[in-house]
């Protein structure tokens, strides 16, 4: 088959790779080669600023004609279409615009070459041992590797000239940037989100959040420490968080349940050996929940590990809510052996030592049942604090800003990709034609880095 550097034939030949990282593998000496050659063109490219073995640019591809897309008579014959005009249609939604841009990014060290397109991993070719004689996707790979060495040709041909950063700037489309947009923007188009964030609050818990708040409630230098506990008190205290956010408490024949079992209904369930019952690694025969000994033989056992008691509300990696139990003695101790303490400070401060709660829950849908569980404890007279409690306050009041990301990114652990003058952004999001109709003018778009030839760099 002949491919043609047009959009449709790379998406094809991308298709043919599953997009899972790829681990070095043998590679045949057609591949290798094919790789040198993109690798050159690439050469006076200078690497990113994060990664001296990568490279990246980016490739403005044509669409091609009406002709290069799907066969008519096969998308009408697989029932795809029912009219030519239909076919026409299709094609415009899926090419709507003349060109299609890709990120090419290499990597090159002495133990292997890399390529990928997007989020898209095509090869990872293995240099430490020696070619294969054949492979099942060389052909689809080196047709692939040699149609993105001539976009990468004219790519590069445009850096030399002067016109590639510019071209970058002003005609990349919106869905591969980066940028953010203030909340309150979002919601003056959305007022359904805001509501979607407020749902379950009452009015009596958010005023005494903004209250606390006003007080610094992430700071655990001015709250109390209680001098002893019970897996009893842990426990007491998540029930107390648990009727809060208006979670059952009873079980069968509406009796309350007992603490114990009311924990192991809402939280996580590797409780490494708390309750005794308890599910995965270290699930153990429980301790004495009314024993201060027992709490503190548990709480400080460095063997105890792999669970996640402090997870009090189940949910996904980012959410979920946290009760964490905090205890000032290994924070302390660690700062010692650092030398940031004196010996004599060190000693000084075991008299203040004690424990303290610290909730966590900062996912957009979470964030009203950790602002109920800590608001629930600090009335009850605990020593507790809220993590991220400025950013989340923030969220409520549509002050902070979305993070917004390109469509090949999941939106979520993105903070990495924004400079810290937005300072803590806890929501990303795609953004799409509608949202540009509705609130587009107000992104701050982040510029793309720039690109720079290495033999016009400036020297170090």
């Amino acid at each position: 088959m002949e491919w043609k550097l047009v959009a449709p034939d790379i998406d094809r030949l991308l298709g043919c790779f599953d997009g899972r990282h790829k681990n070095p593998t043998v590679q045949t000496r057609k591949v290798l080669g094919a790789l040198d050659r993109l690798f050159e063109v690439l050469a006076d490219l200078v690497p990113l600023a994060t990664n001296n073995e990568a490279k990246s640019i980016w490739l403005k591809i044509p669409r091609g004609s009406l002709g290069d897309f799907d066969s008519y008579e096969d998308l009408l014959g697989e029932g795809e279409v029912g009219s030519r005009e239909e076919y026409i249609a299709l094609w415009e939604s899926e090419y709507p615009d003349a060109y299609t841009w890709y990120e090419l990014v290499i990597v090159k060290n002495e133990y292997c070459q890399a390529v990928s397109v997007g989020r898209v991993p095509v090869v990872c070719a293995d240099l430490s041992r020696e070619p294969a004689e054949g492979d099942w996707h060389e052909e689809h790979l080196l047709a692939l590797l040699e149609l993105l060495a001539r976009s990468a040709d004219e790519s590069m041909d445009a850096l030399r000239s002067g016109t590639y950063n510019e071209t970058v700037a002003n005609e990349l489309p919106y869905f591969h940037r980066v940028g953010v947009v203030s909340r309150g923007d979002v919601w003056a188009c959305e007022p359904e989100s805001r509501a979607a964030l407020f749902d379950g609050m009452d009015n009596d818990t958010f005023e005494a959040f903004c209250s606390y708040a006003a007080s610094d409630a992430e700071d655990a230098s001015i709250i109390n420490r209680l001098p002893s506990m019970t897996g009893n008190d842990f426990l007491a205290a998540c029930a107390l968080g648990y009727e809060a956010c208006g979670y059952d408490l009873c079980g069968k024949g509406g009796k309350r349940l007992p603490l114990d079992e009311l924990y192991l209904r809402y939280a996580d369930g590797r409780d490494e050996g708390l309750t005794g019952k308890g599910m995965g690694i270290h699930s153990g025969p429980g301790i004495d929940l009314s024993s201060t000994k027992a709490w503190e033989e548990w709480y400080f056992d460095r063997n105890r590990f792999g669970g996640h008691p402090w997870e009090v509300c189940r949910g996904g990696n980012s959410t979920h809510v946290s009760l964490f139990v905090c205890h000032d003695g290994p924070e302390t101790e660690f700062r010692h052996r650092l030398g940031e303490l004196s010996e004599a400070e060190f000693q000084g401060s075991k008299k203040f030592w004690g424990y303290y709660y610290a909730v966590a829950g900062n996912a957009w849908n979470r964030s009203v049942e950790a602002v109920s569980f800590y608001v629930a404890l600090k009335r009850a007279g605990l020593p507790v604090i809220l993590r991220d409690a400025d950013a989340i306050l923030a969220r409520f009041k549509g002050e902070d800003v979305v993070g917004v990301v390109p469509h090949d990114v999941i939106p979520a652990y993105c903070e990495g990709m924004f400079p810290k003058r937005f300072g803590t952004i806890q929501d990303f999001m795609h953004v799409y034609d509608e949202d540009m109709a509705n609130f587009g003018d107000k992104i701050e778009w982040l510029p793309e880095p720039a690109a720079q030839l290495a033999s016009k760099a400036p020297e170090s």
